[in-house]
């Protein structure tokens, strides 16, 4: 059986040096990547180490803020538009102590009414995990914006604590915000 010529032999560069195995194949080009891949398999493992804790964190804060779209309201005889809501977790101090909170707001767009309105809204709230309730009033004046019209904005802060907290508003009858603070 004739035995085939590498690259080197057939372009007459020197051959390179051969193992003692019988099919050397690449053994120059294996040994020197072996290191590199080493080193590339123990910064992979330490990536996914010093990761992997931290994935759950993209599930919290994703909890940490809720929203409801805009509805119509009537704020008096002469005042309707639309109103729409948020909350978010936030710190609040307690007696020189910082706890979990729950920030409520609205957005009330009058429109294009001639003038001022204002819109009250009732924000009730319970934390699922504490049993803890209560509930406040937010009141948006509109003003006008030299751009949109008569827009007002108001918002209130609560004393949740921690865990799963649920609020709902009177301008959005059977709808919740969910949030874990």
């Amino acid at each position: 059986m004739a035995r085939s010529r590498s690259f080197g032999e057939a372009t007459g560069a020197p051959p390179e040096p051969r193992s003692e195995r019988a099919d050397p194949g690449n053994d120059p080009v294996v040994a020197a990547d072996n290191g590199g891949m080493t080193s590339l398999r123990a910064a992979s493992a330490l990536a996914v180490a010093f990761t992997a804790p931290w994935f759950w964190v993209a599930t919290a804060a994703a909890e940490g803020y809720a929203q409801l779209g805009p509805v119509p309201v009537v704020a008096s005889p002469t005042c309707a538009g639309t109103v729409s809501a948020e909350a978010q977790v936030t710190p609040v101090q307690v007696d020189g102590r910082v706890e979990n909170g729950v920030r409520v707001a609205i957005h009330y767009d009058a429109g294009v009414y001639d003038g001022s309105c204002a819109l009250t809204v009732t924000a009730t709230w319970a934390n699922r995990d504490t049993g803890a309730s209560g509930s406040g009033d937010i009141t948006a004046v509109s003003t006008i914006d030299q751009h949109y019209g008569f827009i007002g904005y108001a918002g209130t802060t609560f004393k949740t604590g921690g865990g799963a907290v649920v609020v709902t508003l009177s301008s959005h009858p059977g709808a919740e915000l969910r949030i874990t603070a």
